[in-house]
């Protein structure tokens, strides 16, 4: 049975790039795995109000925005998410993954997170993955296209990803990852990190230097996963 490898980041040598926005600037690691601002942006968008579960409302499957209107996430890191063929990028793919647990029968209906693309097609795919030996396995549903993503750094707007209805079960690992398909191969898109939680977590990420999936622990990008 194939064991999941534990992923260690190498150490942040950082270098200079110009972002295509604003005339902001942003640091990236020699390895291409993380994104930094360094000049804040311009424009404040208010955050959208958190969802409560409860009569008639969405019930949150997992969720770690932070329900200050302006620090709903951490607007200036960002891991980074990328197609095969992005010009600013490291050498290949890379796709992240956070897991999710349900305490209940429920279907899956949206998740919302903060995205943005540095260059290349403002695109993204995000799926559904059935959990494999502790990293993501066999689609479950997606990917579904994402082309609505902001420019270079912000706070706090976030990107929603509707789901039909796909059902959960309680107890069950499942994944939500967020990559890249064949309308996204020349897009750079970073995605942002939370402030509520600086802890490391269990995560996964596939880089095509590695050719496979990859567990490890991190940081999480700001996500709220929601279903009824």
């Amino acid at each position: 049975m194939n064991r999941p490898v534990a992923f260690h980041l190498a150490p942040l040598v950082l270098a200079s790039l110009t972002a295509v926005a604003l005339g902001q600037t942003y640091t990236k690691t020699a390895d291409g795995m993380h994104i930094v601002a360094t000049s804040p942006a311009k424009a404040v968008v208010p955050a959208t109000t958190p969802a409560k579960p409860g009569d008639g409302s969405p019930v949150i499957i997992f969720n770690n925005l932070s329900e200050y209107k302006y620090a709903t996430y951490f607007c200036c890191e960002a891991t980074t998410i990328q197609g095969p063929d992005a010009q600013q990028g490291g050498p290949g793919a890379i796709w992240r993954a956070i897991p999710i647990t349900p305490r209940a029968n429920l279907t899956l209906t949206e998740i919302e997170a903060p995205f943005f693309t540095l260059s290349g097609t403002p695109s993204i795919a995000v799926w559904l993955a059935a959990d494999s030996a502790g990293i993501p396995g066999a689609t479950i549903f997606g990917p579904i296209d994402v082309d609505t993503l902001p420019g270079f750094f912000g706070c706090c707007t976030l990107t929603t990803v509707t789901f039909p209805n796909v059902p959960l079960t309680k107890g069950a690992h499942y994944w939500i990852v967020v990559g890249t398909d064949a309308n996204s191969m020349n897009s750079m898109d970073g995605w942002n990190s939370n402030t509520i939680d600086m802890r490391p977590h269990p995560a996964a990420i596939y880089a095509t230097v590695n050719g496979q999936w990859l567990a490890h622990s991190d940081v999480l990008p700001a996500i709220r996963v929601l279903g009824q």
